[in-house]
């Protein structure tokens, strides 16, 4: 946003080969991006820069997001198995009272 590339910033996203479209470029490596920029069909190539810090920041923020996802998982798992126990313990109940 400030127009500015300083040292090392992290390149995310990079123009397709054809058309607007953005491609992420996170974790593909320096030759997969500088192979998508060779490729591509047109005058211009857009790029999108992050400082390390905002990466940093983005990746702490997600990996947070992933662990609260996984605890709800499993919270809900744990549920699912006691209503199943609950079922069977009243399923065994009524056999025995036949």
């Amino acid at each position: 946003r400030t127009g500015k590339v300083k040292e090392g910033d992290i390149v995310t996203m990079c123009s397709a080969t054809f058309g607007d479209d953005m491609w992420s470029t996170r974790g593909v490596g320096l030759t997969r991006v500088l192979a998508a920029i060779r490729v591509r069909a047109g005058p211009t190539v857009k790029l999108v820069l992050e400082s390390p810090t905002a990466y940093k920041k983005k990746a702490a923020t997600t990996t947070a997001q992933k662990k609260a996802a996984d605890d709800a998982r499993r919270a809900a798992q744990a549920k699912k198995d006691a209503l199943l126990e609950e079922l069977e313990q009243d399923e065994l109940k009524l056999k025995k009272g036949k």
